[in-house]
């Protein structure tokens, strides 16, 4: 998810009601196991956006079905971004992930947002569906969430890497430069509250504030999951479907 905000089940329990009001229209393609609908409410999107996100959709299915048992359905969602939640500016599209077979994607229609950073995005929504369909847990603590998210972080990171596309998102790159002066200092503040069930979600993961740089639960997600595979020797695919047990704080 990126960003992600609470009230998953008030979203799910609203969605359908939101799109039939403001999306007339759809359209409609269907993968082997992405079902892909675009909501072109009032035209929004071009198409060469439609191309581009269907392409991008393709991409990522065959990314996920190379790396995981890909054997379910999954509904993707594209949105413009004025309906529903917001985007990360400096890329023009966001995500969130609902359940393991529900996917959406706020996208800034005036731009033209290039095609790898749907599959970017797209690859980062799969790793939390993949996680959620296949290991039979769920995200409660702040150190799991920060776990759930560095697995997203990296799978979207090999995503890149596997089909050479050079063209990341401001979001990975600024993931992919955290240095560890920042992580210890990020640390320094959350050491005694990973285990915590309740903290203010906005300003760890999201906007930060005089002790949190911006992203520092995805920042340190990146990190505590490029340490665990490295200390273990594994892949990432191995890691996506380990238990949250099985990383160290």
């Amino acid at each position: 998810m990126r960003p992600l905000y609470p009230n998953r089940l008030k979203f799910i329990a609203t969605s359908a009601a939101i799109f039939c009001h403001i999306t007339p229209q759809w359209y409609t393609s269907i993968m082997s196991n992405i079902k892909l609908l675009i909501a072109s409410a009032n035209d929004k999107f071009t198409i060469s956006q439609i191309s581009s996100i269907e392409k991008a959709a393709e991409l990522a299915e065959k990314f996920i079905s190379k790396n995981f048992d890909f054997n379910y359905e999954v509904n993707v969602i594209v949105v413009p971004n004025q309906y529903l939640f917001n985007i990360i500016p400096e890329d023009g599209i966001s995500g969130r992930t609902y359940k393991s077979d529900m996917i959406v994607i706020s996208v800034n229609t005036e731009l033209e947002i290039p095609e790898d950073f749907f599959y970017e995005t797209l690859c980062h929504e799969l790793s939390h569906s993949i996680r959620w369909k296949k290991v039979p847990e769920r995200s409660i603590t702040l150190f799991e969430n920060i776990i759930l998210e560095g697995l997203a972080i990296i799978l979207e990171e090999k995503a890149m890497t596997d089909e050479k596309k050079n063209n990341s998102q401001y979001f990975l790159k600024e993931m992919q430069k955290t240095n560890k002066v920042t992580i210890d200092k990020i640390l320094s503040v959350l050491e005694n509250n990973l285990d915590d069930i309740t903290y203010d979600y906005n300003k760890i993961f999201i906007d930060g504030d005089e002790n949190f740089p911006r992203w520092s639960g995805y920042r340190l997600g990146y990190y505590f999951v490029k340490k665990h595979l490295q200390d273990k020797n594994i892949n990432i695919n191995k890691a996506t479907l380990e238990s949250y047990k099985k990383f160290s704080k």
